[in-house]
């Protein structure tokens, strides 16, 4: 029974979701690690272990090519992986944000303010003036802001770590050219 090979965008389409869902579980993490501390290790490790999640996705593709799998075909497949990803976390972290923690962003510039505040050498520190000026006037960014920032920050990260994770991928043993 031979399975029929799929393209880089059909593959994208598939993994794209439960990368998002896992894009989504650790953007949770963080956003909710004040509340409860031990998901900042959440966060922390599944950070690390991103690359990781790209790399398994581009190597599977790489074997089911029969090893003929180009970098730029692989670093193509990384590229909409985190696009799709992102587009699905965002969509999770923007309904944190605005129904679940609304209070976030200045909860955290408040706390932000309440230690460095207490430190001598940035007590009276100008950033940490604005940062102030910027709670008292409600001038933080949106949770709509916060989510598109992030989201082109991950898209173009995403793309730099999938051209490191493509060319690592095509590396190794146990792909044979048919």
């Amino acid at each position: 029974m031979t399975t029929e090979k799929k393209s880089i965008y059909q593959r994208a389409g598939e993994w794209g979701v439960p990368f998002g869902l896992y894009l989504s579980c650790a953007a949770v993490a963080s956003i909710f690690a004040d509340r409860f501390p031990p998901l900042s290790y959440v966060f922390l490790i599944m950070l690390v272990c991103t690359p990781l999640v790209v790399y398994r996705f581009q190597r599977h593709k790489f074997i089911e090519d029969g090893g003929f799998a180009e970098h730029s075909s692989l670093w193509m497949l990384g590229i909409m992986l985190f696009m799709l990803g992102s587009v699905i976390s965002s969509l999770v972290v923007y309904l944190v944000l605005q129904y679940l923690r609304p209070g976030f962003l200045y909860e955290q510039a408040q706390a932000v303010i309440e230690v460095y505040s207490k430190l001598p050498q940035a007590s009276d520190s100008e950033w940490l003036r604005v940062l102030q000026h910027a709670v008292d006037e409600r001038m933080l960014p949106s949770p709509i802001q916060v989510v598109f920032d992030t989201f082109w920050f991950v898209a173009f990260g995403g793309s730099v770590v999938s051209a490191i994770t493509a060319a690592i991928a095509r590396r190794g043993t146990g792909v044979r050219p048919q």
